[in-house]
């Protein structure tokens, strides 16, 4: 997607249109921009010749001979998460983006199998912690999805708009749902920011690794309706931030459970919608509401210490029992190790709380 409204491009959940950036939400300018257009912390680009002179000429006038300080010098205890809550967006998102980032560690398990895990880099010895494994789909399964792929284009001048106005943060989306808004909801607007940074991370490397080709590069016939992004189709980076905001939201909000629906069947709805356009098989979705599910277990686990399963998903399996291709299909259990491709698997195991990110979680839900 990059520079076209991608995810981590200028339009996307971590760029400069991001859930904190223009458009309404908190400010032009996204997480290390502007916070208000002309305010105090605008970027220094904005400021205006005009009345950075008229400052110097007033304090000439009003300052008088200097006395030196007449507020004391404090020094704070070191690493307080409290102090959070003083900083602007941008570096306060950079510092959580960081500790939300730490420990992230990935492993090769034989040709088609990767292991997504975390080692708490602030503990000796620590030993890595599985979150998820995933096993790519066979030449053969890619190969009938391509079919799928093209039959959903039937629907493309039905969800056109979808389409297009998906290619940049679903915010809108979720709003409708949750009646989430830039004044009252400051801090769960940066919560979802730092999921979606952690997401986008975590996916674009299994992209690199998996390198499953897109749609396009199998058949001149696919002609996606919006440009194909650069980068590999598997896992859907949409399918996998929009499930792991349906599962964070579902925790973080009182009474989580009573939006459980509209929220799961708003990710489906966003991932299938990347099929639609031509971009993504529905084996991309698939994973990608696993990844999705495991990023929000392990990002919740972090902010409030919930416990933590470990997920696996296995593409060597997505086909019907007779060999028939096989749909994406929200219905499908992730928990009950029925499906042969979903596999939920013991507790991983303890998973430190991050105090920066608890403070941020804490602020986010004293907002609902």
């Amino acid at each position: 997607m990059g520079a076209l409204g991608g995810w981590s491009g200028a339009g996307g959940w971590s760029g400069a249109g991001g859930w904190s950036a223009a458009g309404g939400w908190s400010g032009a300018g996204g997480w290390s921009g502007a916070a208000a257009q002309g305010g105090w912390s605008a970027a220094p680009a904005d400021a205006d010749p005009m009345v950075a002179n008229a400052l110097t000429q007033s304090r000439a006038a009003l300052a008088g001979p200097f006395k030196g300080p007449v507020v004391p010098v404090v020094m704070p205890p070191l690493n307080d998460p409290a102090r959070l809550a003083e900083w602007a967006s941008g570096p306060r998102m950079e510092i959580c983006e960081l500790e939300a980032l730490a420990g992230i560690a990935f492993r090769q398990q034989g040709n088609d199998t990767m292991q997504v895990g975390f080692v708490d880099v602030n503990k000796a010895g620590a030993q890595p912690l599985t979150l998820a494994t995933l096993t790519r789909p066979t030449p053969a399964i890619v190969q009938q999805q391509l079919w799928l792929v093209s039959n959903y284009g039937e629907l493309r001048s039905d969800r056109g708009s979808e389409v297009l106005t998906q290619m940049v943060p679903q915010v809108p989306f979720w709003a409708s749902v949750i009646g989430l808004t830039a004044h009252r909801h400051k801090y769960t607007v940066e919560l979802m920011g730092l999921l979606l940074s952690l997401a986008s991370h975590i996916e674009m490397r299994l992209k690199h690794e998996f390198a499953v080709q897109r749609a396009v590069e199998l058949s001149p016939q696919v002609q996606p309706m919006i440009p194909t992004p650069g980068h590999a189709s598997w896992p859907s980076g949409h399918s996998t931030e929009a499930f792991a905001v349906s599962a964070v939201l579902q925790a973080l909000l009182p009474n989580g459970a009573i939006y459980a629906e509209q929220l799961e069947r708003q990710a489906a709805r966003i991932a299938v919608n990347r099929t639609v356009a031509g971009l993504h098989y529905p084996v991309d979705t698939a994973v990608g509401r696993l990844l999705g599910a495991a990023i929000a277990d392990f990002f919740v686990a972090r902010c409030n210490g919930a416990p933590l399963q470990q997920r696996g998903f296995d593409g060597t399996q997505f086909q019907q029992a007779g060999g028939a291709p096989l749909d994406f299909d929200l219905r499908v259990s992730m928990t009950n190790n029925a499906s042969g491709y979903y596999q939920y698997g013991p507790v991983a195991g303890a998973i430190p709380v991050s105090p920066l990110l608890q403070f941020m979680w804490a602020k986010a839900q004293a907002e609902w």
